[in-house]
């Protein structure tokens, strides 16, 4: 594992927008039209811009997986912070949605720990690599790299619940946006 660089944005981008193409929770908050794929790197450009200056983003050593993490204490309101929170409204979102999305984020993070913690933000396998071991290398790497902090998640894709249990992960909290939101955290 590697820690990413503003030169591997493309990689990154590339893999996270893959492997969540058909996520619920991206597409409940990606305008759905003839764009949506567009709109959907839009959304990892601007996770990948978070990461950056408020985390910490690894790839695998093969370039086949990457990781967003977002760390609480270190996530603040900047000037580009507010332009990017607008391109994400205006050619993402879709400014009639904003409002729906928005209450979508309040939801979330009435669940976020009091303490300071690390929100697994992304992780994400290229879609001709998953079931084969990469992604687990790769959470396993993260979670040996900071043993004694607190992690937090939110997955739409049930079937990716034992994945993280493997990894000592525990559902707290299920929040019912018209598609299941499971919130887990690891101690």
């Amino acid at each position: 594992m590697r820690e990413a660089t503003f030169n591997d944005k493309e990689i990154v981008i590339n893999i996270i927008s893959k492997s969540f193409d058909e996520n619920q929770s991206v597409n409940y908050v990606v305008k759905q039209d003839r764009d949506r794929k567009k709109r959907i790197a839009l959304l990892m450009k601007y996770s990948f811009f978070y990461g950056y200056n408020f985390g910490k983003i690894y790839i695998s050593e093969d370039d086949k997986a990457a990781c967003i993490l977002l760390f609480s204490e270190r996530k603040k309101v900047t000037l580009k912070s507010i332009i990017w929170d607008i391109k994400l409204a205006t050619k993402c979102i879709g400014v009639f949605r904003v409002e729906k999305v928005l209450k979508r984020e309040s939801a979330i993070k009435k669940n976020h720990p009091k303490k300071p913690f690390i929100h697994l933000w992304y992780i994400g396998v290229d879609p001709m690599f998953q079931n084969k071991g990469v992604g687990s290398k790769l959470l396993n790497e993260i979670l040996l790299r900071y043993p004694k902090k607190l992690f937090y998640l939110e997955t739409s894709t049930a079937t990716n619940i034992p994945f993280y249990e493997k990894f000592g992960f525990k559902t707290v909290e299920k929040i019912d946006l018209g598609y299941m939101l499971n919130i887990l955290k690891k101690e």
